[in-house]
């Protein structure tokens, strides 16, 4: 898991061991024990992006394509085409764990890592 928040720094990883602890390795190296965890929450957080590369080589064949078969107006909606189809959405999973000494660290996990994290809370 990738620390990418809280009290421990914007960098370093964090996994949870055999033994039900939590170790985090972030500005200081910390070992939790099941029990100390206060409390775990996640979420998915959902990333629209434009991409430019997308753009231009859908641009290119659409333009192409169309503007052979309706010359102006082909390449208008080449280009409309081109534009929806370059946006693309990015899924990561946020873990936010609370420690009972009131420290907190965000995690970027994958799913199992966050159902792993809650079984881990509940023990």
């Amino acid at each position: 898991m990738k620390i990418v928040g809280g009290n421990f720094g914007v960098r370093g990883s964090a996994s949870i061991g055999n033994n039900d602890t939590l170790v985090i390795n972030g500005a200081n190296k910390v070992t939790y024990r099941a029990g100390q965890l206060a409390s775990v929450s996640g979420r998915v957080v959902k990333e629209r992006k434009f991409g430019v590369v997308g753009f231009i080589i859908g641009l290119l064949l659409f333009s192409v394509l169309l503007g052979l078969l309706f010359n102006l107006i082909g390449v208008i909606i080449a280009i409309v085409l081109a534009v929806a189809g370059s946006f693309y959405s990015k899924k990561r999973n946020i873990a936010e764990v609370r420690f009972n000494d009131d420290q907190v660290v965000v995690l970027e996990c994958s799913g199992r890592e966050i159902k792993r994290l809650y079984l881990l809370y509940r023990g």
